[in-house]
């Protein structure tokens, strides 16, 4: 069991130490998910493994907050979903131990329909449909959607694979008829090698998919990169499954 304490200064994007870890995932997960940041605590109470087939890291964190009863959530990490449960017991990911199983299924909502991304929904994040092989989208607040890609990257390049270049073709399709604000693209490696080695692979794998947007078309769009770093895993099956890559899109809220 580990305690982590809600304090965003705590965290910096360049800290070695945490970058290598799976805590700054976590740590990312929760606090977009609360309403008080600054009084948040949380603690693992079941550290990242792949239980009973599933094909995802998952994680049991209880949460804190003031004013609030103690809630327990599934952190999924390779999605980055946050689903609440009734507790971090053993067998915690059983579809029984959901507080509400409805929203933890793949609905029928567009992901591009900036409209759908401007109502308020009771619990977040709520799974979109981008009806598009090999990207799931995830709306995290009013007008801010995650979309997680697999397989855009070969092992330890940073140059687009054929079907990564494909479906980034379809999502600029999509994106460029909807009234996007901002996105911010998101570099991640695993920590398999070098940590200083990683983080370059990281910045430029999230250079590379920036170059490739404003080439084909998204060039007015104002782009914010990040680059980070996770913990190597064992096998090459559940390195293919880290291998993704995360853009986040953010809608203008009130249009002109």
């Amino acid at each position: 069991m580990m305690l982590l304490s809600g304090c965003s200064s705590q965290i910096k994007d360049d800290n070695i130490v945490l970058d290598q870890d799976w805590k700054p995932d976590i740590y990312n997960l929760i606090i977009s998910h609360v309403s008080d940041v600054d009084n948040l605590r949380f603690w693992v109470r079941r550290t990242p493994s792949y239980e009973d087939g599933y094909p995802h890291q998952l994680a049991c964190v209880e949460v804190a907050q003031p004013l609030e009863p103690n809630r327990f959530y599934i952190a999924n990490l390779n999605t980055y979903g946050l689903n609440q449960v009734y507790n971090c017991e053993n067998d915690y990911w059983r579809y029984d131990n959901l507080v509400d199983p409805y929203a933890s299924r793949a609905v029928d909502l567009s992901a591009w329909d900036p409209n759908l991304s401007k109502r308020r929904y009771t619990n977040y994040p709520v799974n979109m449909n981008t009806h598009i092989d090999g990207v799931d989208a995830y709306l995290w607040g009013e007008g801010q959607l995650r979309l997680v890609f697999s397989d855009l990257f070969p092992v330890n390049q940073y140059q687009l694979t054929n079907k990564g270049v494909n479906t980034l073709f379809e999502v600029i399709d999509k994106l460029k008829y909807l009234p996007v604000e901002e996105l911010t693209i998101y570099g991640i490696a695993d920590s398999s090698g070098t940590y200083q080695k990683n983080r370059v692979l990281a910045d430029r794998r999230a250079q590379s998919v920036k170059t490739f947007l404003v080439e084909e078309g998204l060039s007015y769009l104002p782009m914010k990169l990040r680059g980070t770093v996770e913990n190597g895993l064992s096998t090459a099956q559940q390195r293919v499954l880290q291998r993704r890559f995360v853009i986040e899109v953010r809608f203008k809220t009130d249009e002109k």
